[in-house]
């Protein structure tokens, strides 16, 4: 909407003779309180609609990304790390059940 000086001044004067003076300012601010409101719900709606066009794109981007390398179908487990200087041995290897009169043995060693 492209109003000019001369409009504008027009609708002013127009509002004064319908309005009146002493209305015409609390008027005023209630228009611009609501004009507010408008403008805020849509800048709401419209950064909730560019979060989910974002939410979407990032989904496809994934799916793109797993179907490229072939990660769809297999499952792959967790990977855990240790703590930097912290040596782990892999104990999960050995079938055979821990002897209960053996003393227990570190799986972990602390670096000095």
């Amino acid at each position: 909407m492209d109003l000019g000086f001369s409009e504008m001044l027009f609708i002013f004067l127009l509002a004064l003779i319908v309005i009146g003076p002493r209305r015409l300012p609390e008027l005023a601010r209630q228009f611009g309180r609501i004009m507010g409101e408008i403008k805020r719900a849509s800048n709401d709606f419209q950064a909730q609609v560019a979060d989910e066009v974002r939410q979407l794109e990032l989904e496809e981007t994934a799916e793109k990304f797993k179907k490229s390398v072939g990660l769809e179908d297999e499952a792959v487990p967790p990977t855990i790390l240790a703590p930097e200087g912290t040596v782990v041995r892999d104990s999960g290897a050995s079938p055979e059940p821990a002897k209960q009169g053996a003393a227990p043995e570190s799986h972990q060693e602390q670096s000095a």
